[in-house]
């Protein structure tokens, strides 16, 4: 008699009766992107298709959490993106074998649902378990037509206390900082009451980089299903009693992070050093939460933004952007390069045609 070999894992599709078993993984060994309120966030604001995935073991116990979307790209064409308007999500799993298997269940993926090409967006090119690298990606690649994107980078300072935590910046960078509250130029809010008028500064300055922005219904639905691990840092003009800028930041308890993935200021505040308070009353929010880190989010390299993250004394960590099924450059996601011509219009477009059509057209940029 020939003994029946059950297979260790197998990749089953997201159903509601696995809620409370995803969360506490996600919870514990993800983001708190990986959670499943962020999932709602992203269905209900661009309608995109769930294709969430689990990694179960023999016994049906949860072991790794693969977080996808499909949508529409400008193309129209149907891809899939792990995550959008995330600036990575990497594999969350209990051990390195169940990472694996999750990484090569993405692979079937892409045929099972029939998408173009599948974005995959990880840290320093490492998965979280045990310090692996992108090896098993890399060798999917070479059978599987592909592109790598090492453009980017995201910027982790350690939290530990104020003076510690000032002692990494440069000399300038400091001078500023004691500058700007010698000067008393601004308050801090962390009403969200204020929400609409931070998304006003926000789609202005978006409009300013060449891009649409998200409407305010996406960051009104954190307050909504997150909570507990959402904050609202505004700064008020205190001449004016305006808002000037602003952070929409998100506590990960599992990774010990404050993240800053949404943001932005009114540059005619440059020269008060703006920019400088924000950050710091970001990091004293982290520092009071008792998180380990704060993560500046995403710029490219040798940027404006990249530099400007560096005099914090922040690691630059690189960020892999893997998209796999794409054959050559136009099948990938675009970049800034490829959208120059759009940007520079944008830019210069009526905000009456720019505010309603970026509603409808972010989307598809899946950023």
């Amino acid at each position: 008699m020939v003994e029946r070999i059950v297979p260790m894992y197998r990749c089953l599709p997201y159903t509601e009766d696995m809620k409370e078993e995803w969360n506490k993984l996600a919870w514990s060994q993800g983001t708190t992107f990986h959670t499943l309120s962020f999932r709602q966030i992203l269905l209900e604001t661009f309608g995109y298709q769930c294709l969430y995935h689990a990694v179960v073991d023999a016994h049906d116990r949860i072991c790794a959490l693969i977080p996808l979307i499909s949508g529409r790209n400008l193309g129209l064409q149907r891809v899939g993106v792990s995550l959008p308007f995330v600036n990575y999500t990497d594999v969350c799993a209990l051990n390195e074998e169940a990472a694996q298997f999750a990484r090569d269940a993405i692979v079937q993926l892409k045929g099972q649902y029939r998408l173009r090409y599948i974005e995959l967006r990880f840290k320093s090119g490492t998965m979280p378990i045990e310090g692996k690298n992108l090896s098993p990606i890399r060798k999917q690649l070479e059978t599987v037509h592909g592109q790598i994107n090492n453009i980017n980078h995201t910027f982790v300072l350690p939290l530990t206390n104020e003076d510690e935590v000032l002692s990494l910046s440069t000399r300038s960078n400091r001078n500023h900082i004691r500058k700007v509250y010698k000067n008393n130029w601004f308050q801090v809010s962390y009403d969200q009451g204020n929400l609409a008028r931070f998304h006003k500064v926000y789609v202005r300055r978006m409009k300013q980089l060449g891009s649409p922005a998200q409407e305010i219904g996406f960051f009104q639905k954190f307050f909504d299903y997150l909570p507990h691990h959402t904050v609202l840092l505004t700064v008020i003009d205190v001449e004016t009693g305006e808002v000037a800028g602003g952070m929409l930041l998100i506590i990960s308890p599992g990774d010990s992070t404050l993240y800053y993935p949404y943001g932005a200021n009114l540059t005619a505040y440059n020269h008060k050093y703006l920019n400088n308070f924000m950050y710091w009353e970001a990091v004293k929010l982290g520092i009071r939460r008792g998180l380990k880190q704060l993560d500046l989010g995403r710029s490219q390299t040798g940027s404006g933004t990249y530099k400007y993250k560096e005099q914090w004394g922040a690691a630059a960590e690189q960020l892999t952007y893997v998209v796999m099924g794409s054959a050559n450059d136009l099948a990938g996601p675009p970049d800034k390069e490829k959208l120059r011509l759009f940007i520079e219009l944008w830019k210069k477009m009526p905000n009456m045609v720019t505010e309603p059509l970026g509603k409808q057209l972010i989307k598809y940029l899946m950023p």
